[in-house]
């Protein structure tokens, strides 16, 4: 048993920053919430515009409509999140540039730095 129909719902009145869409689509009998920025320019190329879908796996849940609501947010805080990653630099350095790769999740924070500093303790000492 799911919810999908207060989702569908939820999605179809969705709205957010002037160029981003909102729709579920169902592929390989999966569903999943596809958020579109069509206004995106490319951080590493900022004249280039450059049009993005994210594309987020919903949870088979029977989740009411304000919690659908939340979930949505989350998903929309998630491209955000990515974005700022994506953004944010000091030079050429983008120490929280998202990992795209295959098997990885392009939404979780890492944080690129020296093997290293793993080994500092709060003294500053190695271990």
């Amino acid at each position: 048993m799911n919810t999908f129909d207060t989702l569908h719902k939820v999605v179809s009145e969705a709205r957010y920053k002037p160029g981003w869409r909102f729709a579920l689509i169902e592929e390989d009998g999966a569903l999943r919430l596809r958020i579109t920025d069509t206004k995106c320019v490319d951080a590493y190329n900022p004249e280039r515009s450059m049009p993005l879908a994210h594309f987020h796996p919903v949870p088979t849940a029977t989740y009411n409509e304000r919690t659908w609501r939340r979930w949505v947010y989350e998903q929309c805080r998630r491209v955000e999140n990515h974005e700022i990653g994506e953004w944010l630099r000091w030079g050429d350095e983008r120490p929280f540039a998202p990992l795209h790769g295959p098997g990885e999740d392009p939404y979780t924070v890492h944080e690129y730095r020296d093997a290293a500093d793993a080994r500092v303790t709060q003294d500053g000492s190695m271990r």
